[in-house]
């Protein structure tokens, strides 16, 4: 049991993409002194030369890499920025299973030898959008190297491509097995019709369906704290603002509602007890 885990939340890059408008976007610094004030422990980005005026920000990088890619390039890439750890998102739809599995190897291999952590990420329009892909992926990688597969979890994704309806966390709690060592988590609350939903209705007051996906968020940290065996957890409320877009025109500040959803984050972690 992990009781003592510890938990970082982190904001990502993409909440500030074309914020506020695409023609009156904030610049880079701006965008890293609101991450601080807003509490956050760092940045999840893409690889790009701007995050070297980050600060003190911890660099949390993410990329995809398939089966033509130089998987050692991005690594070298992501080092000299100064990341902190690596989170990738494998192939696409049609790769075969052995192809990604093999793509998995090559990346944990470049990892070690780069010295940043990396996990694989549940995504869409990649190789692990669907579960039963990402166990396929998981049970493989395990019968070829002996080893569990990290995962970084976004489990909108799984939870869309299923039409889940609440509660969500007996359903996408299908592999405890492979969650208990997951150190990594991409939070961004969704229903089982869409993977990116408002927090709040105002900035403030929460909306009904993010009141439904946080009994999610706070047994999936239950399970965390009871059953994981990370010692340091890392989450991101992952709403995006634009390119691509997954909010609506309808939706609240994109940026607000992640402060939000950091903050519900560190508290709700620190209730259980």
């Amino acid at each position: 049991m992990s009781h003592t885990s510890r938990l970082h939340v982190y904001a990502t890059a993409w909440s500030l993409r074309e914020y506020p408008t695409k023609t009156d976007e904030w610049s880079w610094a701006k965008k890293f002194a609101a991450i601080r004030d807003a509490g956050f422990a760092g940045i999840m980005s893409p690889p790009r030369e701007e995050l070297a005026g980050r600060g003190d920000l911890v660099y949390w990088s993410i990329g995809s890499l398939g089966v033509k890619h130089d998987v050692g390039a991005f690594f070298d890439q992501v080092k000299e920025l100064g990341a902190t750890h690596a989170t990738i998102q494998l192939g696409d739809v049609d790769t075969p299973v052995r192809d990604a599995i093999g793509v998995a190897q090559r990346v944990m291999i470049a990892s070690v030898e780069a010295g940043i952590p990396a996990t694989i990420e549940a995504h869409r329009d990649t190789f692990t959008e669907t579960p039963e892909k990402m166990w396929a992926l998981c049970d493989g990688y395990r019968e070829l190297t002996g080893e569990i597969l990290p995962v970084c979890f976004d489990h909108s994704h799984f939870a869309v491509v299923r039409h889940f309806a609440a509660p969500y966390w007996p359903k996408l709690n299908e592999r405890p097995d492979i969650l208990a060592g997951c150190p990594r988590f991409h939070m961004r609350p969704f229903t089982g019709h869409h993977c990116q939903i408002p927090a709040t209705l105002d900035g403030v007051k929460r909306t009904p369906e993010y009141a439904l996906w946080s009994d999610y968020a706070r047994e999936l940290m239950r399970f965390l704290k009871t059953q994981g065996t990370a010692t340091d957890i890392h989450m991101v409320p992952e709403l995006g603002n634009a390119a691509p877009a997954y909010g609506l025109s309808c939706f609240p500040d994109i940026w607000e509602d992640a402060k939000v959803i950091g903050a519900d984050l560190r508290r709700w972690w620190d209730e259980l007890v």
